[in-house]
């Protein structure tokens, strides 16, 4: 965290135990800072551990000894948090101290009765007067915020004013969330026990919208501060009682899922942006719409024209990744809404954690008030599950730019829009994505959040959770034993895996084996060598491996795997073994018959590959890659007619996709046969693709491939001196 490195040194004498090391460290920063205030309380702090010494020296038994030490500990921790701000803020963090030097420091009770007149108030005005007390409301709310995001430690009043905000009956849920989020805020900044036991408190809200953000806040503390959490025994109590809720532990990984799956973001974002939008805005076919007639009596139906457009157009695909992608819980609004973060709206931080509230003063004047006839762009923005509130306030503030007669006419396609979906409100799959459960707001405020951190003009300044949370949880986490529990460790498997975060996939693979190492039968085992075969750390692969093929015998899928991994670590006397065990299995996959062919190669059984790419030639005559092997193999067992024929074969069917080594071959074997005129003229094609593909400009380096060569004609009796007779031949020869 930010602030542990403000700390400087001091953080690791705690972590190695030297705790007076940390204190006289501590005391030297505050003296030079000029903290009275701090250097006082430090002063009871060393005190009380002077006479904790004095009685362990003294050999006095003292069941408290932990206890006091850890409540030293954590008190320590927060001044040298204090110590560091106040020290090194003002040029770490300017934007933060401007903000806590702009605070109005009101106390909370005045801001909850702010904010319940506020509530009471619109249930009873309409017009200016509305308008007006939402922009007053708007400031109060924009104050409270920074007021508790800048704060420092809670004492146990401010704790207990938090509470009554909370609390309250009379203010609305969206204040509350953003009261919510403000504290999760502050303690990224510096941890505070009491405000994690507000989280927990909040967790437990009636409101699914305030519950959900105190989970994200209690899973990042959780995750940011593991170290420190230890030091506080009420707060680990706390956690351990909130961890035997069955509850909490399934959507405590719905969380780090979600957090999991914000990695995919800026993949998408790009996919979005540099694929799927140019290539639907170039395709020739979404400029041939076909014209459904209004006055068409089956207008209503599914038009065969309109199916046979979308399929051809490629906008049918298209339409179904981007669905596939929010019903997994991706994020595809990115690309859409990052442009839109420009309004001065976002300019307030506040703002960027507030749900989207139809009482916020400009979303009055432009969605109107709830009073009355509901307004369909209101409707269909609060109904919307796959656009977080940062993203539903950007699309209110571009509908505001829009013109009017435009602005009306989507208000009245947006009104049959949502006619239409209350009249079919009873379709399970418009239930499913219209209804707003917890999963669905936790997702939206993952996101809200995603933006913040990547978007806010000054983000830098932050913490960025998301860095924590989708790592492996360490021992100190006190969510550790409840995320290791093997059904979720194996959900957030296969997300990494589905998203080819392949170390990450293997860091929680250690976890099940270090808790639950029963766990891991056949299929866990595949997942992990897949893992280390991506990662190329073939050797651990082959150990995973081999223990799924104990575990389960005679899995084709296994032995392909241990094949190719042996392959690659260049041991092809055990890849050949399982490529012709998986080749006993499927004896009509040609693709395992190449496999082993390429193996007896590497091996020097060349005749003994040679049916085998006979068997490939006739079924699949076309290719270039056995054709290829098939000549090499016929010329390297001395069979040079039945080389030329396969030679001749690929000039004339694959002359343009010919290599160097290709046409080099091709003249080794005309040599052989004594066929010197083709011979030379395939050391010059040789020449020129070799020219080509290493960019080479040097002829003596092609001479010296060729003299490499050497022990490929030695091995037909060739002498040295007759191939240097051949080459300054063909060098004769070319140069006329």
């Amino acid at each position: 965290m930010n602030i542990d490195r403000l700390s400087g040194q001091r953080i690791g004498h705690i972590e190695r135990r030297q705790f007076y090391l940390f204190l006289d460290n501590l005391a030297k920063e505050i003296r030079e800072a000029q903290l009275t205030e701090l250097e006082y309380e430090l002063g009871g702090i060393v005190s009380t551990y002077d006479a904790l010494i004095d009685y362990f020296k003294q050999g006095v038994a003292d069941p408290e000894r932990d206890r006091v030490y850890h409540q030293l500990v954590g008190r320590a921790l927060q001044l040298s948090d204090l110590c560091a701000i106040a020290a090194h803020a003002g040029k770490e963090f300017p934007y933060y101290i401007a903000q806590y030097k702009t605070a109005r420091r009101e106390s909370l009770n005045a801001y909850r009765l702010q904010l319940e007149a506020f509530a009471e108030g619109i249930r009873s005005l309409q017009g200016e007067e509305l308008k007006q007390l939402a922009a007053t409301h708007d400031r109060q709310l924009a104050s409270l915020f920074t007021d508790l995001w800048t704060q420092g430690a809670w004492s146990a009043a401010t704790a207990a004013e938090a509470d009554a905000l909370l609390l309250s009956p009379t203010i609305t849920c969206a204040d509350q969330c953003t009261v919510v989020s403000a504290v999760t805020l502050s303690m990224l900044r510096m941890f505070d026990p009491l405000k994690l036991l507000f989280l927990c408190d909040a967790y437990y809200h009636p409101e699914a919208m305030v519950s959900m953000r105190a989970l994200v806040g209690i899973v990042i503390a959780c995750y940011c501060w593991d170290n420190r959490i230890g030091y506080y025994s009420e707060v680990k109590a706390r956690l351990d009682l909130l961890c035997e809720d069955p509850l909490f532990g399934d959507q405590t990984c719905e969380v780090i899922l979600q957090f999991t799956r914000s990695t995919d973001t800026e993949e998408v974002d790009r996919k979005m942006r540099e694929e799927i939008i140019p290539e639907l805005m170039k395709n020739p076919k979404l400029r041939q719409m076909p014209n459904i007639k209004p006055d068409d009596p089956n207008a209503d139906d599914i038009n065969p024209d309109w199916e046979e457009w979308m399929h051809e157009s490629g906008l049918e695909e298209s339409m179904r990744e981007i669905t596939e992608w929010q019903m997994e819980g991706v994020d595809v609004n990115m690309s859409t809404f990052s442009q839109l973060k420009r309004y001065p709206f976002f300019y307030n931080i506040c703002n960027w954690f507030r749900p989207f509230d139809a009482w916020q003063a400009d979303m009055l004047g432009i969605v109107g008030s709830v009073h009355g006839a509901a307004n369909p762009i209101a409707e269909t923005i609060l109904q919307s599950n796959y656009m977080c509130d940062s993203d539903k306030y950007s699309f209110c503030y571009a509908i505001r730019e829009i013109p009017e007669m435009q602005r009306n006419a989507m208000m009245s396609q947006l009104e049959e829009q949502n006619r239409a979906l209350k009249e079919n409100a009873d379709m399970p799959d418009l239930k499913r994505l219209s209804k707003q459960t917890t999963q669905s707001i936790m997702r939206q405020y993952v996101q809200n959040l995603y933006r913040f951190f990547k978007l806010f003009s000054n983000a830098q300044e932050f913490d960025h959770p998301f860095e924590y949370i989708i790592q492996r949880p360490e021992r100190t986490n006190p969510l550790r034993h409840l995320i290791v529990e093997p059904e979720r460790l194996f959900k957030i498997i296969g997300l990494n895996i589905k998203q080819k975060r392949y170390m990450r996939a293997v860091d929680y693979f250690i976890c099940v084996e270090e808790s639950h190492p029963e766990c891991m039968e056949a299929t866990q085992l595949q997942q992990l060598g897949l893992c280390y075969q991506k990662l190329k750390m073939y050797r651990e692969a082959i150990e995973a491996y081999v223990k799924a093929d104990l575990m389960k015998p005679d899995s084709y899928w296994t032995i392909h795997h241990l094949a190719q991994c042996y392959r690659e670590q260049g041991n092809y006397a055990k890849a050949l073994e399982y490529y012709e065990m998986a080749e006993t299995m499927k004896p009509d996959n040609l693709s395992l018959t190449f496999h082993v062919a390429e193996m007896l190669y590497e091996l020097g059984e060349y005749e003994a590959a040679l049916p085998r790419l006979h068997k490939i030639d006739y079924h699949h005559p076309e290719s270039l890659k056995s054709l290829r092997m098939l000549a090499e193999c016929h010329f390297l067992c001395e069979q040079s007619a039945q080389a030329t024929k396969c030679y001749e074969r690929m000039i004339v069917e694959h002359a343009a996709d010919l290599t160097s080594d290709d046409w080099r071959f091709a003249a080794y074997n005309y040599w052989v046969q004594g066929n010197r005129d083709e011979c030379f003229r395939s050391l010059s094609r040789a020449e020129e693709s070799y020219v080509q593909e290493t960019m080479a400009n040097k002829e003596c380096e092609f001479a010296d491939v060729v003299f490499d060569d050497i022990r490929l004609l030695a091995s037909f009796g060739a002498r040295k001196e007759e191939l240097g007779y051949m080459y300054d031949a063909y060098y004769r020869t070319k140069r006329g």
